[in-house]
């Protein structure tokens, strides 16, 4: 299975696109994944995931964007919105204590994009402003506040459907169809109910496995480990800037962080307590969830099954003790 979905999201790339992908800033990208660790795990979905990078999905963010808007900067900024993304992404959030917002893994955003020669050369052939496309989040068709749908929301619930294989790539196209922009121009919507619904199901399928026992405690195991690492010097901060290939390999070159980061690669079963125990651990995470429109109203609304099942996953306090073994 080819690990790239964004081929459906628009039938050309523009030009402007096909060259700032081309540097060397966007392609670190590709070794960059989009499930922050969990997919050199081997719990399961994640364990299919290999090679699945953010590469994959800010293109394919860009090109819903542009099918959607055909404003060469709001493509841009979607674009380049996880240009700064650290190895093991949202890791690097719980490594800051994070847990909630995880939004520390943008800080740099700015500053890598008015730093690198290529994209400004770019942008000065293509007439591109950068302070137009350094914050992705100014354009509520790219991104916009939860529970709404934009083209970030869209691609990495889509995306994810797929490679944890709980939709096939013609599921996936079947409901891009059916996605249109607002009158307000400020949220993607469906025009079918029985489509919405299907995202919906899906959606909170996903955002499932984000939460999950399995994915906090190996998030929280690695960005210990990531600390660690850091402060016996194995790695500099910079690193994070790198490669996860780099980094992995840091890792297993030094004999203070090899075992801890070969016993990560073995988790593949999650045990929990009531009460602490050694070894065991009690972590917070971010709630990713959508509550897309359709025929002027909320999904959550109109289905009272969904909207219970949603509920749910919300009200989950987290209240436990998990270990990976």
């Amino acid at each position: 299975m080819s690990h790239s979905i964004y081929d459906i999201y628009h039938e050309s790339i523009p030009d402007y696109v096909q060259d700032i992908i081309k540097t060397s800033i966007f392609q670190r990208l590709k070794d960059v994944g989009m499930n922050c660790g969990m997919e050199y795990t081997q719990f399961k979905p994640f364990k299919h995931c290999l090679g699945v990078s953010r590469y994959d999905h800010s293109m394919g963010v860009a090109l819903i964007v542009y099918h959607l808007t055909y404003d060469k900067h709001q493509t841009v900024a979607a674009l380049l919105h996880d240009i700064a993304t650290p190895v093991f992404a949202h890791v690097i959030d719980f490594m800051y204590h994070d847990y909630i917002q995880q939004e520390t893994t943008e800080n740099l955003t700015e500053e890598m994009i008015k730093n690198s020669l290529e994209l400004q050369s770019i942008f000065k052939r293509y007439q591109i402003n950068s302070d137009k496309v350094i914050n992705y989040h100014d354009y509520p068709i790219a991104d916009n506040d939860t529970p709404k749908l934009s083209a970030d929301r869209l691609e990495y619930t889509l995306s994810n459907a797929v490679h944890y294989q709980f939709m096939t790539k013609e599921d996936i196209q079947t409901i891009y169809k059916h996605i249109k922009v607002n009158d307000r121009k400020d949220e993607i919507i469906f025009d079918d109910l029985e489509i919405a619904r299907l995202f919906t199901q899906v959606m909170l399928k996903c955002s499932l496995c984000y939460t999950s026992d399995e994915n906090r405690f190996s998030m929280e195991y690695l960005a210990r480990l990531i600390r660690l690492a850091i402060d016996r010097h194995v790695c500099l901060y910079d690193d994070l800037y790198t490669t996860e290939t780099q980094v992995i390999q840091k890792l297993l070159n030094h004999p203070q962080t090899k075992d801890i980061y070969e016993k990560y690669t073995h988790f593949h079963t999650v045990l929990r307590s009531p009460f602490p125990q050694t070894g065991y651990l009690k972590v917070n995470a971010k709630k990713r969830y959508i509550n897309p429109m359709v025929n002027h109203q909320r999904i959550l609304d109109i289905d009272q099954d969904l909207h219970k099942k949603v509920k749910d996953y919300l009200s989950d306090d987290f209240e436990r003790y998990i270990k990976a073994v």
